[in-house]
């Protein structure tokens, strides 16, 4: 009989065994920041109930043998039993069973996915473990190697199996000067890396945005770094700073009794910030508290902490109370930090007055019970891309561009404020003019010298109101030319995402282009395989249109300048492009059209953006249209007290609601059968955004089948 087959008639089964270079994926590779590191062990110390935990560094700038980093914490200790079957288990569920720490503590567990403790291979290659529980004799001392991992790794790879559970790590005891001692320290010696007190004063900033601070901790949970090295990290006390020299402040909650989320909104009539209920959310209820700061308030802040530009650094994400965003995230370089929740990326597509991590502190508040779909990625770095965690960033997000409005806002107001001066300043000054005028006649006989003063004064009135009044002029051609250089920039930095979009879609389908183009040149002709040939000559062409319509739209914006910039009036576009360019596709096609624009609109943008914008509607209409009877477009459009709105319509197979935001994106489309390549509609949106506009899918007028897109542009320029 084979002997193999033997094995398996007698065992029947057969076992999970785990490779002694899990050690590295777990820790150094899996844990990739040392600092990261140092916060999983010190939250290991918050779920041990820990009152107190000091984190040492102990001659680590430079690295010799005496250096160490030892993580002491009062909290309840471990048993034997649980270093045996709980902390040398990987991935033991013991948090999990069981959610919170005792009484009277009662904290949410923290770390629950029982890989954290690997996080002290990222710092050394030795550790001991000396922990004791309240009321026996002795500390029970756990010896790990890290480098006799690192030794049998080199085995496995040249083929020598070696398993991560047949190491063997000593344990002793040592015996404890009082049976109430408690707690667990952490020595890691044979470090890897030197720290600077700049890498140290980086774990201080992380450290102090651990616990919330608007979550009670009581029993408290006090953090002291200590260094033998760095005189102002000696047994230093790690405290959140207070939120100072903010502008503005806004809060919101979820009412349980209403089961309404509160999300924030402008008053664009009052100016102000306010709250409105919306419906829970599938991520759970949340709260939220964010401190902005305008330009003014960025100067108080820059003022009182001169050469530290940390401390105002976006939104974090508390769970419990402890912190669940991605820490390790403070850099001295702001362009290599992390960005998770995209609020800069957002700045590309409006510099001007998009809210960026640089102008708010923000703090989210959700709880592993009511949000149990956020989930932390294994490697602390970020969280599970699900379809929960798109809708909190889009719902964080929502709350700043509250802030956005508000921007906008005062900075038109502040506008208004220097231009009302300057003319109450010439108004002022015409009037004094008169009264030196007044005194100028009754002073002409009975006192001439003082007539010649006074008439002296009355021309340097004149002067003066003459340059106030070119002044008045002067600041609102500045402005007007401010704002023609912003839609400039807004539309050429609108291009920027999409470009970094379409790099990879576009070597994609060269590459797809480039396959079936050799199987051309090393089959053809050749009769048997004629089939595929006129398939793949289709797909080569339907590629190449794909390419077409990509590049033919950022040709257009290739050489936007100030000279693309004209004014012309919406309404008449929109209907000479319908009824005249348009006049012969829709004869062919048999479409019936319907325009009722009922107010002019002067604009000033790229006028064959705006066209591209109403031609790839068109286009997607025509498509969507292609087996209906009876088919119609409309498009309507007015003014109202803020915009200017534009509906259009078609009665095709429609959009189903589900895909309103969708079907925005790139290379996404519902009409690929008629050669739809899912361009259109995304640079749509970009044109329109980029007049800092908005279009939406919204309910359809042509019931039961169609569309309908809202094209909302802002009324700011001049009206006819």
């Amino acid at each position: 009989m084979n002997q193999n087959k033997k094995i398996i008639e007698d065992n029947q089964s057969l076992q999970w065994r785990v490779d002694v270079n899990a050690f590295r994926l777990l820790g150094r590779d899996l844990i990739t920041d040392r600092v990261t590191a140092i916060f999983e062990l010190v939250k290991n110390c918050y779920d041990a109930n820990a009152e107190e935990v000091i984190v040492s560094f102990q001659d680590v700038a430079p690295i010799s043998e005496k250096s160490k980093i030892i993580i002491t914490d009062n909290g309840t200790g471990m048993s034997f039993k649980d270093i045996r079957d709980k902390w040398m288990v990987v991935g033991t569920n013991s948090k999990r069973a069981q959610l919170y720490s005792e009484p009277p503590y009662n904290r949410k567990f923290v770390g629950e996915k029982g890989v954290g403790r690997f996080a002290v291979d990222k710092l050394g290659e030795r550790v001991k473990i000396r922990t004791k529980e309240r009321g026996v004799d002795d500390w029970l001392c756990v010896n790990i190697n890290w480098d006799e991992y690192e030794e049998l790794s080199k085995n496995s790879k040249q083929g020598q199996l070696s398993l991560f559970t047949e190491v063997k790590n000593k344990y002793s005891y040592e015996l404890a000067e009082s049976k109430e001692e408690k707690g667990t320290e952490i020595i890691i010696s044979k470090i890897f890396d030197e720290w600077s007190v700049n890498d140290i004063e980086r774990l201080y900033k992380e450290l102090s945005k651990l616990i919330s601070p608007f979550y009670p901790i009581n029993p408290p949970f006090n953090i002291k770094i200590d260094s033998n090295e760095f005189i102002s990290y000696q047994n230093k006390d790690v405290k959140s700073d207070p939120v100072k020299y903010y502008s503005h402040y806004s809060e919101i909650n979820f009412d349980e009794e209403k089961d309404l989320q509160e999300s924030l909104v402008f008053n664009s009539e009052k100016g102000e910030i306010e709250k409105d209920y919306i419906e829970k959310q599938n991520f759970g209820p949340v709260k939220m508290r964010i401190y902005y700061f305008d330009e003014a308030a960025k100067r108080r802040y820059n003022n009182a902490y001169k050469n530290d530009d940390t401390r105002v650094d976006g939104i974090k994400i508390y769970r419990d109370g402890v912190i669940a965003t991605p820490f390790a995230e403070y850099e001295t370089d702001h362009l290599k930090k992390r960005d998770i929740l995209g609020l800069d990326k957002r700045r590309y597509s409006g510099a001007f007055d998009t809210v960026g991590t640089k102008e708010v502190i923000g703090v989210l508040d959700i709880t592993k019970e009511d949000n149990p779909l956020i989930i932390d990625a294994t490697n602390r770095q970020n969280f599970i891309d699900n379809g929960e965690y798109s809708n909190l960033k889009e719902f964080i997000i929502n709350q700043l561009t509250v802030f956005e409005d508000l921007k906008k806002h005062e900075r038109i107001v502040t506008r208004s404020v220097v231009e009302n001066k300057l003319i109450d300043a010439g108004s002022d000054v015409k009037v004094f003019e008169k009264e030196l005028t007044k005194i100028e006649k009754k002073l002409s006989k009975t006192n001439p010298e003082a007539k010649e003063n006074i008439s002296r004064l009355k021309e340097q009135a004149k002067g003066l109101h003459s340059v106030i009044t070119k002044g008045i002029s002067e600041q609102k051609k500045f402005q007007k030319e401010v704002e023609r250089k912003e839609k400039i920039l807004y539309s050429i930095v609108s291009m920027q995402e999409f470009a970094s979009l379409i790099t990879h879609a576009v070597r994609t389908s060269i590459a797809k282009v480039k396959h079936l183009g050799e199987f051309f040149k090393l089959n053809y002709p050749n009769p048997k395989f004629d089939k595929f040939f006129k398939e793949y000559a289709i797909m080569i062409y339907n590629e190449m249109d794909t390419l077409l319509s990509v590049t033919d739209f950022m040709l257009s914006f290739a050489n936007v300048d100030e000279s693309s910039f004209e004014e012309f009036n919406i309404s008449t576009l929109i209907r000479d492009l319908l009824n005249k360019q348009y006049s012969s596709v829709f004869r062919k096609e048999g479409i019936q059209l319907e325009v009722g624009i009922r107010d002019n609109f002067i604009i000033e943008t790229n006028k064959k953006a705006f066209q591209d914008v109403f031609q790839n509607l068109v286009s997607n209409s025509v498509k969507a249209l292609i087996n209906t009877k009876d088919k119609k477009i409309k498009c309507t459009g007015y003014l109202n007290t803020n915009n200017f709105v534009i509906y259009f319509s078609d009665n095709g197979y429609g959009l189903d609601m589900s895909d309103k935001e969708w079907i925005f994106g790139l290379y996404n489309t519902r009409t690929a059968e008629q050669g739809g390549a899912g361009v259109g509609l995304y640079v749509v949106e970009k044109q329109i955004k980029a007049l800092n506009g908005n279009i939406e899918v919204v309910e359809n007028e042509f019931k039961p089948t169609g569309a309908t897109f809202k094209i909302t542009i802002p009324f700011k320029n001049k009206s006819k």
